[in-house]
């Protein structure tokens, strides 16, 4: 995020864009005198979800992360190129530089962090604040995910510049293992930091810090003073996020000027503002997948993972709802095709992955489900074993493309003798990422679920989480986010072998392996891969795309012009 990129030569660990540069800038001459920064000034964000919390143990929306990036930092990051660069830390840590030492199927990797640095409240962030991370992402049981941090043996702290942190096993995603740190000195005493100010005010390093959170208004961020490149940066005095109901009203407060900025537009509604002068919109080919998953267990709260769902229990029902999903009809119809057919969680980046799913055959859908026993009652539904085939189909309020979509399928499903019902739920609860908040993902009590997620650059922070057996989300243990239950040995044994090596062609081969069988299990609809696409006012400048973040990764670099 925040600091100049530094080109990193990494041997054993090379990460790239596979060639594909998303979203990258054109040359240009030197700016003129009128496209200089200019210092102050606020900037308004049209936000249209609001986040449940921002505390980032628990945080798992997007529109958190939209935040975020604005006051938490930590020790790398990642360039839209796709390689790793340092943020907190003084250089990623590598085999060739002597930072990462590999003995037998353990390793250690040492990080230093730069000199003077600190927390927004003046106090100095060392070593410690590394390795109380950890230790809150393991202990904290109401924690979003623990993947990564529970790959750690023990983390030494020789001094407080340094951190040793001893792996049980090789783990090649960890440079982006301390995305974001968390402050010792704030948080040690905190019995719950979930019932914390930190909850709605995190603390950061940041070129921001959060002076207030109204709920259903807003989030006020104030330039950091204790920031590393202060006073050259923030050129932004403050930074407020509006919270409104719909993208529609965060569309019309752009074009009114009351708004400097909108996040997450769908290619339709970019159409309409490429037409309005004075506005633009900022495209980056990136990660994100739309897609519905299918619960394979019971629908019930706190789900038990053995069980089976009497519908979607059967892989040809999952199989025949896939071939009755239009596809590229939905493209065409509600992105006027400018959106790609989604085919795995990986979508771009050296280990993509795109052996493409059946497509749409109707005919095909009603086949299969004829041959599997689904008979079709005199209302039109199917039937087996007394189980009618009526599926719930939850996905985020108030997202009128998803509602769209849900209005197609319900149609198409319907066709082939399957019954859906619609039951959408607020972002703040759907994507909360939580069982406290009732994440229906989270405690199994869904059929169908719709929405998106983006993978960073290196795609074991998805597809491990996701899609592993151990990670199947429990009463007992709910971090796990593998929510449509599945459990298949060979899916685990190769997201494994991918984890355990540093040699990048064994591990893009091994996610292969782990995600055809994935695809192979029908338990995954990819509906398309969405493109990241933001909207501005022109006069809000210093805006640079980046496919592996969110739109306000550099917010440090805006600055309006008078």
């Amino acid at each position: 995020m925040r600091g100049s990129f530094i080109a990193l030569a990494v041997a054993t660990l090379v990460v790239t864009a596979c060639g594909q540069t998303p979203g990258g800038s054109a040359a240009s001459n030197p700016p003129s005198a009128s496209d200089m920064p200019v210092r102050g000034g606020t900037a308004v964000i049209a936000i249209w979800q609001e986040p449940s919390t921002l505390a980032p143990v628990y945080a798992n929306q997007t529109v958190s992360d939209i935040v975020n990036y604005g006051v938490l930092e930590g020790l790398a990051e990642t360039t839209n190129a796709g390689e790793y660069v340092p943020t907190l830390a003084k250089s990623v840590p590598t085999v060739a530089n002597g930072g990462v030492t590999v003995t037998g199927d353990k390793m250690d990797v040492k990080w230093e962090l730069q000199s003077g640095l600190k927390w927004s409240d003046g106090q100095p962030v060392t070593s410690a604040d590394v390795k109380y991370t950890w230790e809150i992402y393991l202990k904290d049981p109401k924690v979003n995910t623990r993947t990564g941090f529970d790959q750690i043996a023990s983390i030494d702290t020789p001094n407080d510049a340094t951190a040793v942190v001893h792996y049980k096993t090789i783990y090649a995603p960890y440079p982006l293992n301390f995305y974001q740190l968390m402050p010792k000195h704030l948080l040690e005493n905190e019995a719950d930091i979930s019932k914390s100010d930190y909850n709605r005010k995190p603390m950061g390093t940041g070129p921001f810090k959060i002076t207030d959170f109204k709920a259903g208004d807003s989030i006020t961020l104030e330039k950091n003073s204790n920031y590393r490149l202060a006073p050259e940066k923030p050129y932004l005095d403050k930074v407020i996020f509006r919270s409104v109901p719909s993208v529609e009203v965060a569309m019309a407060q752009l074009k009114a000027g009351e708004a400097n900025a909108v996040w997450n537009l769908t290619a339709a509604q970019s159409v309409d503002l490429d037409k309005i002068t004075g506005l633009v919109n900022q495209v980056v080919p990136g990660p994100s997948v739309e897609r519905i998953e299918m619960n394979t267990a019971q629908n019930k709260e706190f789900t038990d993972p053995n069980s089976v769902n009497p519908v979607l229990g059967d892989i040809e029902m999952r199989r025949a709802l896939l071939y009755a999903t239009p596809k590229q009809q939905i493209i065409d119809k509600l992105f006027f095709g400018k959106a790609q057919v989604g085919s795995s969680p990986v979508s771009q980046g050296w280990a993509a992955f795109k052996g493409p799913q059946e497509g749409y055959d109707p005919r095909k859908a009603n086949d299969t489900l004829d041959k599997a026993g689904w008979v079709k009652g005199p209302d039109g539904i199917r039937a087996k074993n007394g189980a009618r085939a009526s599926l719930s189909y939850t996905t985020t309020t108030g997202d009128a493309t998803r509602e769209k979509v849900q209005q197609v399928l319900l149609d198409e499903w319907k066709a082939i003798g399957v019954e859906v019902k619609i039951q959408n739920q607020p972002s703040s609860v759907l994507l909360s990422g939580s069982c406290t908040s009732k994440d229906p993902r989270k405690l199994g009590s869904f059929d169908l679920v719709q929405f998106s997620s983006a993978p960073g650059i290196d795609p074991h922070s998805t597809v491990l989480p996701r899609y592993h057996s151990k990670n199947i989300p429990t009463q007992a243990n709910c971090a796990g986010q593998n929510y449509t239950r599945i459990k298949n040995p060979e899916i685990d044994a190769a997201i494994d072998a991918a984890g355990a090596t540093l040699d990048q062609e064994k591990r893009k081969q091994s996610y292969a392996t782990a995600l055809k069988l994935l695809n192979d299990a029908y338990v995954i609809i990819w509906l398309y891969d969405r493109a990241d696409i933001d909207a501005r006012q022109d006069a809000l400048k210093g805006w640079e795309p980046n496919a592996w973040q969110r739109f306000t990764w550099n917010i440090e670099s805006w600055w309006l012009k008078k």
